[in-house]
């Protein structure tokens, strides 16, 4: 597996950011590839054969810097502090409390205007003997084997930003395993008690990142339960039990079931943008999701030790800022993002995202992808 680096400079303020902004390009032993570039530490292609040695763009995005640093879409990136809802944008930590911008009606939402997804992050390449130190200070079990050298990014989150309390210290690191998977890991250290809740998001159409909405694609969740919006959609505490409803796709089922505004859960968001609880959650590197394609023999799974896995179909996707030429329409790609449950900073039966000095933290997420 190959690293390769490239400039991947503003159109617009070339000279500006031509020192400051980098492409890595990360190839598996298999031949999958992935570009990521250090503004958002994100994933801005993802290049994944069929069965008949096809390779499609599986992921969407923009067509270039300038678009990715004016876009509210966050395609490919690394979202944090908190990722998801924090209902009306305040929360409290140690008898304090923060407020936050509001940036989802009277919520935050992915943190506010400065967070991870919309600043430059420090990139270098990491040998793959230093990933598998990274995996095993993780102690998170199940991690298949490393595929080789890969990618990290790191950024300093300073004391204050968007309201969030301490200087927060992340990791991301992405790299191939042996089994066709991407991977993703995360650690976070801060000098005072802060929330740490990072995802990746990804917005992913296994026919192509243009090849049009995803009503027949079949999707599995590893998951009994969903959290149940409140009015100001955000968690509230209580659990739906998905058997019987649309929800259910713990026996796989086509994502057009989910993509109704008939029910109170979707009705607000347009279709479904829900977190799925996945089953039996004890911190290992487990199951949570997979797609299918309908229209390719690409499948595409997903594993993590977080609780929570987030499925968003790209409701409100559209413009014509896109790479390629044919235009993103809602419903024309799938988030599955792994993360801690919405709102759990301020819901005290959700997992904790607090993170307290001298507290090492490590989550992470895998997309493992093959044909059927």
């Amino acid at each position: 597996m190959s690293v390769v680096i490239n400039d991947y400079p503003s159109v617009k303020d070339y000279d500006k950011y031509k020192d400051v902004s980098k492409e890595y390009v990360v190839s598996s032993s298999d031949g999958k590839v992935a570009h990521l570039i250090n503004y958002g530490a994100l994933i801005s292609k993802l290049l994944i054969p069929d069965n008949n040695g096809q390779v499609a763009d599986v992921i969407l995005g923009m067509k270039d810097l300038d678009l990715y640093m004016n876009n509210g879409a966050s395609h490919g990136s690394t979202v944090g502090r908190c990722a998801n809802r924090i209902a009306n944008a305040s929360f409290v930590i140690d008898g304090v409390t923060y407020n936050l911008p509001k940036n989802d009606g009277e919520n935050n939402i992915h943190s506010g205007p400065v967070c991870f997804h919309n600043v430059f992050w420090n990139g270098d390449v990491i040998s793959k003997a230093d990933i598998e130190v990274m995996v095993k200070a993780s102690n998170i079990a199940g991690i298949p084997a490393v595929d080789g050298d890969g990618v990290i990014f790191t950024y300093t989150s300073p004391d204050g930003t968007s309201g969030f309390p301490g200087n927060l210290d992340t990791t991301v690191v992405y790299c191939w395993l042996v089994d066709g998977t991407l991977f993703i890991l995360y650690k976070g250290e801060t000098d005072k008690a802060t929330v740490f809740a990072p995802t990746n998001h990804g917005y992913f159409n296994l026919g192509g990142h243009n090849s049009g909405a995803l009503h027949k694609a079949v999707v599995t969740v590893n998951a009994d339960k969903v959290t149940k919006k409140a009015a100001n959609n955000c968690p509230d505490g209580e659990f739906i039990d998905v058997e019987g409803t649309i929800f259910d796709f713990k026996n796989g089922a086509e994502l057009g079931q989910v993509l109704v505004l008939d029910h109170v859960q979707t009705k607000n968001s347009l279709g479904v943008d829900q977190n799925f609880c996945i089953n039996d959650c004890d911190g290992s590197y487990k199951f949570a999701s997979r797609m299918e394609d309908c229209r390719s023999s690409r499948v595409m799974e997903v594993y993590t030790d977080m609780p929570g896995v987030q499925l968003y179909a790209g409701n409100h996707l559209g413009g014509d800022d896109q790479k390629g030429d044919i235009p993103y329409a809602p419903y024309g790609a799938l988030c599955m993002e792994a993360q801690m449950y919405p709102n759990s900073i301020n819901v005290d039966s959700f997992p904790s995202v607090v993170l307290r000095p001298g507290e090492v933290a490590y989550h992470c997420c895998g997309y493992r992808f093959f044909n059927k």
